[in-house]
Protein backbone atom coordinates (compact mmCIF):
# COMPACT_ATOMS: atom_id res chain seq x y z
CA UNK A 1 0.00 0.00 0.00
CA UNK A 2 2.92 2.32 0.71
CA UNK A 3 4.30 1.94 -2.80
CA UNK A 4 0.87 2.70 -4.27
CA UNK A 5 0.79 5.89 -2.19
CA UNK A 6 4.16 6.91 -3.60
CA UNK A 7 2.88 6.41 -7.16
CA UNK A 8 -0.30 8.36 -6.42
CA UNK A 9 1.82 11.17 -5.00
CA UNK A 10 3.50 11.57 -8.38
CA UNK A 11 0.15 12.38 -10.02
CA UNK A 12 0.32 16.08 -9.26
CA UNK A 13 -2.65 17.01 -11.46
CA UNK A 14 -4.94 14.33 -9.99
CA UNK A 15 -8.35 15.75 -9.02
CA UNK A 16 -10.38 12.61 -8.28
CA UNK A 17 -9.22 9.45 -6.52
CA UNK A 18 -11.47 6.50 -5.66
CA UNK A 19 -9.90 3.41 -4.07
CA UNK A 20 -11.76 0.37 -2.77
CA UNK A 21 -9.76 -1.97 -0.55
CA UNK A 22 -12.79 -3.37 1.28
CA UNK A 23 -12.46 -6.84 2.73
CA UNK A 24 -8.67 -6.95 2.60
CA UNK A 25 -6.12 -7.38 5.35
CA UNK A 26 -5.10 -3.75 5.42
CA UNK A 27 -4.11 -2.38 8.81
CA UNK A 28 -3.70 1.25 9.79
CA UNK A 29 0.06 0.69 9.92
CA UNK A 30 -0.07 0.91 6.12
CA UNK A 31 -1.31 4.52 6.26
CA UNK A 32 2.15 6.14 6.56
CA UNK A 33 3.60 6.21 3.05
CA UNK A 34 0.15 5.75 1.52
CA UNK A 35 -1.22 8.85 3.24
CA UNK A 36 1.92 10.80 2.45
CA UNK A 37 1.34 10.14 -1.25
CA UNK A 38 -2.25 11.37 -1.05
CA UNK A 39 -1.05 14.48 0.79
CA UNK A 40 1.12 15.40 -2.19
CA UNK A 41 -1.89 15.60 -4.52
CA UNK A 42 -2.53 19.31 -4.04
CA UNK A 43 -5.15 19.46 -6.82
CA UNK A 44 -7.31 16.68 -5.36
CA UNK A 45 -10.96 17.73 -5.05
CA UNK A 46 -12.66 14.34 -4.63
CA UNK A 47 -11.31 11.51 -2.47
CA UNK A 48 -13.04 8.23 -1.70
CA UNK A 49 -11.35 5.54 0.38
CA UNK A 50 -13.30 2.37 0.99
CA UNK A 51 -11.59 0.31 3.67
CA UNK A 52 -14.52 -1.55 5.20
CA UNK A 53 -14.10 -4.99 6.73
CA UNK A 54 -10.33 -4.67 6.98
CA UNK A 55 -8.11 -4.90 10.06
CA UNK A 56 -7.95 -1.22 10.95
CA UNK A 57 -7.75 -0.47 14.67
CA UNK A 58 -7.36 3.30 14.35
CA UNK A 59 -3.95 3.75 15.97
CA UNK A 60 -2.59 5.54 12.90
CA UNK A 61 -5.85 7.16 11.85
CA UNK A 62 -4.56 10.57 13.00
CA UNK A 63 -1.64 10.30 10.62
CA UNK A 64 -3.99 9.63 7.72
CA UNK A 65 -6.11 12.63 8.74
CA UNK A 66 -3.05 14.85 8.75
CA UNK A 67 -2.10 13.79 5.22
CA UNK A 68 -5.66 14.26 3.93
CA UNK A 69 -5.60 17.70 5.56
CA UNK A 70 -2.86 18.73 3.14
CA UNK A 71 -5.34 18.41 0.25
CA UNK A 72 -6.54 21.99 0.57
CA UNK A 73 -8.66 21.86 -2.61
CA UNK A 74 -10.70 18.89 -1.38
CA UNK A 75 -14.45 19.46 -1.69
CA UNK A 76 -15.75 15.89 -1.38
CA UNK A 77 -14.42 13.28 1.06
CA UNK A 78 -15.90 9.80 1.48
CA UNK A 79 -14.26 7.44 3.98
CA UNK A 80 -15.66 4.00 4.67
CA UNK A 81 -14.18 2.38 7.76
CA UNK A 82 -17.21 0.17 8.50
CA UNK A 83 -16.54 -3.19 10.09
CA UNK A 84 -13.17 -2.26 11.58
CA UNK A 85 -11.98 -2.01 15.18
CA UNK A 86 -11.87 1.78 15.37
CA UNK A 87 -12.78 3.40 18.69
CA UNK A 88 -13.71 7.02 19.40
CA UNK A 89 -10.33 7.73 21.04
CA UNK A 90 -8.68 7.66 17.61
CA UNK A 91 -10.59 10.58 16.12
CA UNK A 92 -8.84 13.58 17.77
CA UNK A 93 -5.89 14.06 15.43
CA UNK A 94 -7.85 12.61 12.53
CA UNK A 95 -10.53 15.28 12.89
CA UNK A 96 -7.97 18.03 13.26
CA UNK A 97 -6.34 16.88 10.03
CA UNK A 98 -9.42 16.81 7.87
CA UNK A 99 -10.52 20.05 9.52
CA UNK A 100 -7.77 21.74 7.49
CA UNK A 101 -9.78 21.08 4.32
CA UNK A 102 -11.57 24.44 4.32
CA UNK A 103 -13.12 23.87 0.86
CA UNK A 104 -14.89 20.67 1.98
CA UNK A 105 -18.60 20.73 1.12
CA UNK A 106 -19.40 17.00 1.24
CA UNK A 107 -18.15 14.68 3.97
CA UNK A 108 -19.25 11.06 4.41
CA UNK A 109 -17.83 8.90 7.20
CA UNK A 110 -19.04 5.32 7.29
CA UNK A 111 -18.28 3.79 10.67
CA UNK A 112 -20.97 1.15 11.16
CA UNK A 113 -20.00 -2.05 12.97
CA UNK A 114 -17.04 -0.33 14.66
CA UNK A 115 -16.30 -0.01 18.36
CA UNK A 116 -17.34 3.63 18.76
CA UNK A 117 -19.14 4.42 22.00
CA UNK A 118 -19.87 8.09 21.35
CA UNK A 119 -18.18 9.41 24.47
Amino acid sequence: LGQLGEWIGRCLQLTCLVLDFSGNQITDEHFGRFGEGIGQCSQLTNLELHLSDSQIKGEHLGQLGEWIGRCLQLTCLVLDFSGNQITDEHFGRFGEGIGQCSQLTNLELHLSDSQIKGE
